[in-house]
């Protein structure tokens, strides 16, 4: 079983969460993390990954245009590839304003083909004095990740 967890790079914050993430699921499952500007999606397709989780950083395009081109490449690629993926998700840190929106969900699924997309998918959002995560943040992360450890061991195969 393989996850990959694709994110794109802003201040730190989505490669600082990817790599929590990777800390803390590497003891269930064989885990990578990348850049989406140095990860191809056909090296993905090409691996044929099991789960897929996308980290963003967002002002007001949600998801970003990067992660967006990303993803519509990833789909034709995959497309191509007849690969179904077990479950995607994703998170997403707030540069301003931003409040969740379904357009992530619905934007995953119409981009990758997967028998799940794994709610919820993650918000965290900067506190307004400076660049940190706001107060609560590392708790939802923690949340986070006994969803998707939870998951893993209920449906291990």
């Amino acid at each position: 079983m393989k996850l990959w967890i694709i994110y794109k790079e802003g201040f730190g914050f989505s490669k600082m969460i990817a790599e929590m993430l990777q800390d803390r699921l590497e003891d269930y499952i064989d885990i990578s993390v990348g850049n989406a500007k140095k990860i191809e999606p056909a090296f993905l397709v090409e691996e044929r990954l099991d789960y897929l989780i996308i980290g963003d950083v967002v002002s007001d395009l949600i998801p970003s245009a990067e992660i967006q081109n990303w993803l519509f490449k990833y789909k034709e690629i995959s497309k191509n590839g007849n690969l179904t993926i077990k479950i995607a998700s994703g998170f997403y840190v707030a540069m301003k304003g931003v409040s969740f929106h379904a357009s992530w969900a619905d934007f995953l699924q119409d981009n990758v083909k997967s028998e799940i997309i794994l709610p919820p998918v993650l918000l965290l959002k900067l506190s307004k004095t400076g660049l940190s995560l706001k107060n609560g943040s590392l708790e939802s992360i923690k949340g986070y990740i006994n969803d998707i450890i939870e998951f893993f061991i209920n449906n291990d195969n």
